[in-house]
Formats: C-alpha cells, sequence, structure tokens
C-alpha cells in the first residue's frame, strides 16, 4: 500500500480536519520523508540497494528529522519537530502493514538486522488504490477551498 502518494494521502486525510494545519506540511514531508531518503539512492544504484536499506529505517529518518528541524525559527522549531516525527510514524506504520518476499525494513538497525513486518498486502497493492485516492484529495481540497471562499464572501 505505502506509495509516496498513499503515504501523501493518509497524512493529508489525518491532518486536513485537524486545527493544527500551521505544521501540516512537516507532518506531509515526515510522511513521506523515509522514502525521499531511500528511494533515489536505489532506482538511481540498484546494486548497492543495501545502502537505500539503512536509510529507510526509523533511526536514520529521526535523525534527519531532527537536523531539518534545526533550520526553522525557535519559536516553532518544537511544532516542526514533533510533527515531523509524527508524519515519520504514520509512515512507518503503514509499512509495517506490507508483506516482501526478501527481507524488507530493518527496524531496529543498527542495533540489529532483522526484519518482521504484520504481512496485510503487496507494496504493489496500492497501485489500485491510487487513482482512487488522487480523486478524492482533488474533491476534498476542492471543497475546502469552495468553503474558504464562501466563508471570506460572507465576512464582506
Amino acid at each position: 500500500m505505502p506509495d509516496l502518494v498513499t503515504h501523501f494521502a493518509a497524512a493529508y486525510f489525518l491532518k486536513v480536519p485537524n486545527r493544527w494545519s500551521r505544521f501540516r506540511v512537516p507532518f506531509y514531508l515526515g510522511a513521506l520523508l523515509p522514502d525521499l531518503l531511500a528511494r533515489p539512492l536505489s532506482i538511481i544504484f540498484p546494486t548497492i540497494s543495501y545502502v537505500a536499506d539503512g536509510l529507510h529505517t526509523p533511526v536514520v529518518s529521526v535523525i534527519v528529522c531532527l537536523l531539518i528541524a534545526q533550520f526553522f525559527e525557535r519559536e516553532i522549531r518544537s511544532g516542526v519537530r514533533i510533527n515531523l516525527l509524527l508524519g515519520i510514524f504514520l509512515h512507518f506504520a503503514l509499512d509495517l502493514l506490507q508483506k516482501h518476499i526478501t527481507a524488507s525494513y530493518y527496524w531496529f538497525f543498527p542495533v540489529s538486522w532483522k526484519t518482521f513486518e504484520l504481512g496485510l498486502f503487496w507494496p504493489e497493492d496500492s497501485l489500485k488504490v491510487v487513482p482512487v485516492l488522487v480523486i478524492l484529495l482533488i474533491i476534498v481540497e476542492t471543497l475546502i477551498q469552495v468553503q474558504k471562499r464562501v466563508r471570506k464572501s460572507q465576512r464582506s
């Protein structure tokens, strides 16, 4: 299930009704971050995909998250950090649901190279729902924008 579109859609649908919309972009980034760290490397250099496997771990993602948060102003840094971490947690929660033929995600890297997953679906199963997710994203965002315009016109 978890490809970039699915990860983003899950983050979007969790964050849209949330009143903390100020930090939704860091939440979205956190939900995509592990794949953004690992996938380009594994696509460009497939022969060394084991390096990408090491980048797609909670430890590396948290370290990168903490580094990214340092680029924000001190007043909002903790909110950015928390939302990045929550997005990363959502990402790995979705990844945990997958099943693979070979070893997949090293949850406790660098302490352990053991891997486990719940095995509810194959990674490519998400491709069946991506068009539906994209349509839902467009509909929800359109409704939100229309609602904002109506509110704005009622104030005037």
